[in-house]
């Protein structure tokens, strides 16, 4: 459930929910009640109520909510991360090498006490809109802060960080990001970020557990997902958009993805 503040995020539902595909974008999580499972970069993580995480790079992961009901429905926040903010605390901590290699673009850790207080005086912000624009960027600030000071503060540098061989890789996936649909080599990408061919590879999948082009296809058949539940198109025309060259391999590759074809999911995720 979208809120007053752009970044934050309320998710809830009173009832487990099967696996679902996703893109898990650089935030902050908190789980405030209930139980998830994620598969991430092919590590599974069960979380329950207090797990929190801090993913640096979007990785597309599947997750299921395995505890809820209406009278303990699941109830979760996200905070989109904002680099800049990062950086810019990093500086004012006087870091000036902050980053070091750091394998993966997750962490997970359970929420401690210095946390709880900023986020919860966010939250309450959602009570009094016109405060918002006053407040919320202090209390923010002050939330990466506390990050930054405990268990998950290495993986919230990686997001701040532009002069690391992380931020070479993020750079890398970001662009793929915008350009899934459309042709790639990887030969040029490494050369856009700076690294040889070898050295590109080898960080890439120590960070998103994927080659380049498997991620591609990941970022393609997540979109080509949400183009079949949204109805915009069919699937001949989703196979081609999404940069493949025929419909039956978009088919077979989808199917290898999500245990069913394109046609199939299409009747099943639409309401």
């Amino acid at each position: 459930m979208p809120t007053e503040y752009p970044r934050l995020l309320i998710r809830s539902t009173v009832a487990p929910t099967p696996p679902m595909p996703a893109l898990f974008e650089p935030k902050f999580y908190l789980l405030l009640q209930g139980a998830k499972r994620m598969t991430i970069a092919g590590r599974t993580f069960d979380c329950s109520a207090g797990t929190c995480a801090v993913a640096s790079i979007g990785l597309p992961f599947v997750s299921e909510v395995v505890e809820a009901s209406p009278t303990q429905p699941y109830l979760s926040v996200e905070l989109t991360l904002d680099a800049g903010i990062v950086a810019s605390l990093l500086l004012d901590m006087r870091e000036q090498n902050p980053t070091e290699w750091q394998a993966g673009a997750i962490s997970l850790a359970q929420v401690e006490v210095g946390l709880v207080e900023p986020l919860g005086r966010l939250l309450n912000l959602l009570d009094a809109p016109s405060e918002i624009p006053v407040l919320a960027a202090q209390i923010e600030r002050e939330l990466y802060y506390r990050l930054l000071s405990g268990p998950l503060g290495g993986r919230l540098r990686q997001i701040g960080a532009n002069n690391s061989r992380f931020a070479q890789i993020k750079m890398a996936a970001e662009w793929i990001g915008e350009n899934a649909n459309n042709p790639m080599s990887v030969e040029w990408l490494a050369a856009h970020v700076g690294m040889s061919v070898t050295s590109f590879h080898r960080h890439f999948k120590a960070v998103t557990a994927s080659s380049p082009l498997a991620y591609q296809r990941q970022l393609r058949l997540l979109e080509a997902r949400r183009q079949l539940a949204s109805g915009e198109a069919n699937v001949t025309q989703i196979a081609y958009t999404s940069g493949y060259v025929s419909a039956s391999q978009f088919s077979r590759e989808y199917k290898k993805a999500f245990g069913v074809p394109p046609s199939q999911h299409a009747v099943l995720l639409r309401p």
